[in-house]
């Protein structure tokens, strides 16, 4: 009886062990597309966009951007950060502030189209290209090169990546960045099988062409077919919304759409500036 009870204690902390490296992954919305993901042990910022409320130009002539302060000191969310993973350096994920405020010093983790922006450019002397993945520390970096848009909009905007994140023992995390979902993601989901997907959820536009072509990334319709398409086990956390003047999928119009889609809310998660998702 008593060998039994020990037994049962000594599962019972492995357990907690387990649970408690588990539930350590976790990314917290910054603003926009700006993530603080902490993963297998090691803590990423994404696509640092900085900048104080209105202090960059409109990208529709109507409202300085961004349109939302911080949640937070910019020193809480540069603290204790291992790396930079780098999307893509549209202004609206790697701003003049990004560049002014991280240390010099900083590793980055860029596509191959950005090396010299960030590297010759800006001067981040640690800046490694990610051409197909990459070793950091526990964590395989997949590339996944996509598409920003649709049409001769899309081919105008340059190229843009996702990224796939694993890790022994971890949830496999693919963040598919400013890009739609088409052949490109389709398959990068189909291979890795993510548990969780964070889509670029804002329905930006850039007219006259995003008449014809469509938003650049992401809107709530496109949304609700990337949920249809993937696995029923998969989660999703929707960001790149209500900061920037070109994007018209707002929360609530997402959260409006997932609504009246029928999708469970445990799905699709929809965080707040500021706000923690625990991985699990």
């Amino acid at each position: 009886m008593k060998k039994t009870i020990i037994a049962s204690l000594l599962l019972a902390c492995i357990c907690c062990v387990a649970f408690a490296q588990q539930s350590d992954n976790r990314i917290q919305l910054v603003r926009n597309a700006t993530l603080k993901i902490h993963y297998a042990g090691q803590t990423l910022l994404l696509d640092p966009m900085l900048g104080e409320k209105g202090t960059e130009m409109s990208a529709l002539g109507v409202n300085l951007n961004p349109r939302v302060y911080l949640t937070m000191p910019v020193g809480e969310v540069l603290d204790g950060v291992d790396f930079v993973l780098l999307t893509h350096a549209h202004i609206d994920h790697y701003d003049p502030a990004a560049k002014r405020l991280i240390s010099k010093d900083t590793p980055w983790y860029v596509q191959p189209a950005d090396y010299d922006s960030v590297a010759v450019k800006d001067h981040f002397r640690n800046t490694t290209v990610i051409k197909e993945s990459i070793q950091v520390g526990g964590i395989t970096i997949v590339r996944i090169a996509g598409n920003h848009g649709r049409g001769k909009l899309g081919a105008m905007m340059g190229a843009s990546s996702g990224y796939v994140l694993k890790a022994e023992g971890q949830p496999t995390l693919y963040i598919m960045g400013d890009c739609v979902w088409n052949e490109a993601t389709q398959k990068a989901v189909k291979e890795h099988r993510p548990d969780y997907i964070v889509v670029n959820s804002g329905g930006a536009i850039l007219p006259p062409l995003s008449k014809t072509d469509g938003p650049i990334i992401p809107n709530e319709a496109e949304t609700m077919r990337i949920i249809d398409d993937c696995s029923e086990n998969t989660r999703f956390i929707a960001v790149h919304m209500d900061a920037i003047d070109h994007c018209q999928t707002t929360r609530e119009i997402l959260r409006n759409e997932a609504r009246h889609h029928g999708v469970n809310m445990e799905r699709l998660i929809i965080p707040e500036d500021g706000e923690t998702v625990f991985l699990q």
